[in-house]
């Protein structure tokens, strides 16, 4: 098999990859089917390794090549002291193969991939249509939809039932929505750059009916999502007059604000009305948050530096616990039967602090550097589409452990890809 063949073959990987990932096909309990591939990636990375290398020497990959190197050594103090184990290591270490195989590895043609989201997307509309014709309650349909019992404690909210597709978490569908719409961006700023003003409000209702179902999952994650769109609409040469680029920005940095809102402060559906928050008190995640928070500033410079291993982030998250705080907290949202398990451990749905609470500060800012460096990029080649997104990124990582998630890490490899591409070839 020449060169071509396999490179042609692997752009098929990478596609049947994507595919399996929004399909949230299942493997074994955690792991899907899209773990199977993980050889193929793995060759190809050996494959292009002499580029590989050379890259991850350069910006923006040295910095997170630093951060995994941090990790490693991170990793062995644990397992020294007794106190960890590989496992996390082992999740980013994975997560960093997804990323380097779709860094290296081009997608198939434009029209290939378009073709593709709109299937993808197609099949995920028609599941969120089935929920809104067929009773599926109590049918073998019922899985489609997250229903929240604990928001059902309160007073009628659109918060109690949500769309997540075959994934078990309409957060998981929230956040791999995001793939494609990257599949299908090529094409989406070709037409756009070509359209009329009736094909522009063609492709605008299209996309809106594209997007009805992660409006149903009502999750943050979407954010990244709306920085591709609003980034891609916005490059419209019929909206120059309205300084879209500006407008898109702003709107983007809005909602990912409105967002972080609802994870600090007590807001919907604890508050049912206007303006439907309480800047006195603490929303439910804050829970979590601040005790991580804690233990991370009055651990000392070791911990900053070096994190924690999970046994002792077991044993010390109890010991900063005050049990009427985070009742009173609870309560407001209906939780207050899971206090047990706020008080016991949780994880921070944090990943600026997951990251620190595991491996430290260091791996954290390198990891950060990596971003900001591909904003960086974004910004220089105004490609605002991938910058936006990139925004999506940072006000994701405030309420989502979305570093240990295969979603984020393709979207990562396939953007970084596209900033690497001579402009001439995106054209």
């Amino acid at each position: 098999m020449n060169e071509n063949k396999v490179e042609s073959f692997m752009s098929w990987v990478a596609l049947l990859y994507v595919a399996s990932l929004v399909l949230a096909l299942p493997l074994h309990g955690a792991l899907r089917l899209t773990e199977i591939l993980a050889p193929l990636m793995a060759w190809q990375c050996f494959r292009r390794r002499a580029e590989l290398q050379s890259a991850l020497r350069k910006m923006p990959l040295a910095p997170l090549a630093l951060a995994w190197c941090w990790m490693i050594l991170v990793t062995a103090v644990h397992c020294l002291q007794r106190t960890g184990g590989c496992y996390d290591l082992a999740v980013f270490g994975y997560m960093g193969l997804v990323f380097l195989f779709f860094r290296f590895t081009p997608l198939p043609s434009r029209q290939v991939c378009g073709w593709t989201a709109a299937a993808l997307l197609g099949v995920v509309f028609a599941g969120y249509l089935l929920t809104k014709f067929i009773p599926v309650q109590g049918t073998c349909l019922e899985g489609l939809l997250y229903g929240d019992r604990h928001f059902a404690q309160l007073d009628p909210n659109v918060l109690v039932t949500r769309y997540q597709f075959l994934f078990d978490n309409p957060n998981l569908l929230g956040g791999s929505f995001v793939l494609p719409v990257l599949l299908a961006l090529p094409v989406l700023e070709k037409r756009l750059s070509q359209a009329s003003w009736k094909g522009f409000n063609m492709i605008a209702a299209l996309t809106f009916l594209g997007i009805l179902p992660l409006l149903a999952t009502a999750s943050k994650l979407s954010v990244m999502t709306f920085g591709l769109l609003a980034g891609t609409f916005a490059t419209s040469t019929l909206l120059a007059p309205l300084k879209p680029r500006a407008l898109a920005t702003v709107a983007i940095v809005a909602f990912g604000t409105l967002c972080l809102t609802t994870v600090w402060f007590r807001t919907y559906p604890a508050i049912r009305k206007a303006p439907w928050v309480d800047f006195q008190h603490r929303g439910n995640y804050s829970v979590h948050q601040e005790i991580y928070g804690r233990i991370l500033l009055e651990g000392g410079a070791g911990g900053l530096l070096f994190g924690y291993g999970a046994t002792d982030l077991h044993r010390l998250y109890p010991e900063y616990v005050d049990r009427e705080k985070i009742l009173g907290i609870l309560k407001p949202y209906g939780f207050d039967s899971e206090l047990e398990c706020f008080c016991t451990f949780m994880d921070p749905h944090c990943e600026y602090l997951n990251t620190v609470s595991f491996f430290g500060v260091p791996a954290l800012l390198g990891i950060l550097a990596f971003v900001f460096l591909l904003m960086r990029q974004a910004f220089q080649k105004r490609d605002l589409p991938a910058l936006l997104f990139l925004v999506g990124v940072l006000f994701s990582c405030f309420w989502e452990d979305v570093g240990s998630k295969r979603y984020l890490w393709c979207a990562l490899g396939i953007v970084a890809g596209r900033l690497a591409e001579p402009q001439n070839m995106r054209e």
